[in-house]
């Protein structure tokens, strides 16, 4: 229980990082790119092939996230749930991953048409640095710590 806690939080920190940006993100998706951009070493041909399908990949994750959000941000953790609705919650929370998955599967076939076995490799490894810096980076300007 306390995982899926865990990732809900990571889920609204992602959210609010985004929103905290006034242009809808697009500094923090700038930064994505640079960032992955550095990693990869992808050729010019590569690029011009990559950057329309990630970017769409990109969206596509965030409107499956808007789409579950609401049900992580109305969660208060302390609050007793009847066993049904602690039951839809977990449901919804499985259903959630699954969506992710399958999302992830699909593109994942997309990209290997254009990056080598390498690069995939770099792109969710890179992902998951930036992410972590992102949060770390929230953590560094939250005033409350």
């Amino acid at each position: 229980m306390k995982r899926i806690f865990f990732i809900m939080v990571l889920l609204f920190w992602s959210q609010l990082a985004l929103q905290a940006q006034g242009d809808g993100g697009g500094r923090v998706r700038n930064l994505r790119k640079e960032f992955v951009r550095s990693k990869l070493s992808m050729s010019p041909q590569q690029e011009e092939k990559f950057w329309p399908i990630y970017n769409k990949y990109l969206l596509e994750r965030t409107q499956l996230r808007n789409k579950y959000k609401n049900q992580f941000l109305n969660f208060n953790h302390g609050e007793k749930l009847s066993m049904a609705e602690a039951h839809r919650k977990v449901d919804e929370n499985i259903e959630y991953k699954e969506q992710d998955l399958q999302l992830t599967k699909r593109y994942k076939e997309v990209f290997e048409t254009i990056l080598n076995p390498q690069q995939l490799a770099d792109l969710y490894q890179s992902d998951r640095e930036f992410k972590k810096m992102l949060i770390e980076k929230m953590r560094e300007n939250d005033p409350k710590q």
